[in-house]
């Protein structure tokens, strides 16, 4: 029995860098098609995804869907604590995660909703709360 016979390849790979130029992921997709010994022709597609920082699953193939998913990367899960290495990538699909004041992008996870509705991430909340609480011991209201 003749072995099937690969007729032609498409590959795509997929590389997500952060700020810095360092590659955070490498992403793919691979086409091909392959005649059998009875010549027949079998189109095959092999697609990778993965499990973004907001617990939803990506693939590139969502950013050619109509509305695309767009992602983002969350610098406070990629940061090192303590000399541990990060425990993710970080990326996140932009519908799910928000902006602070400061520009970073936050995960869901990283950002907090702040007294005056604002979304910031966890310093800047930290911060916000801080003056608030300095303004209430040291600012008096008249009237």
């Amino acid at each position: 029995m003749a072995q099937p016979q690969i007729q032609t390849r498409k590959e795509t790979q997929n590389i997500i860098r952060d700020y810095n130029g360092k590659i955070i992921l490498e992403i793919g997709q691979t086409q091909y098609t392959v005649r059998t010994s009875n010549g027949e022709l079998i189109h095959r597609s092999l697609n990778e995804s993965i499990q973004l920082a907001d617990g939803s699953l990506w693939s590139p193939l969502m950013l050619v869907q109509n509305p695309p998913i767009y992602v983002g990367i969350c610098p406070f899960c990629r940061k090192r604590k303590f000399f541990r290495r990060p425990k993710h990538h970080g990326i996140v699909a932009l519908h799910r995660a928000k902006l602070c004041s400061c520009g970073e992008l936050c995960c869901p996870k990283h950002s907090r909703k702040s007294k005056d509705n604002q979304w910031r991430c966890i310093p800047c909340n930290k911060k916000f709360k801080l003056a608030n609480f300095l303004k209430l011991i040291f600012c008096q209201r008249k009237g």
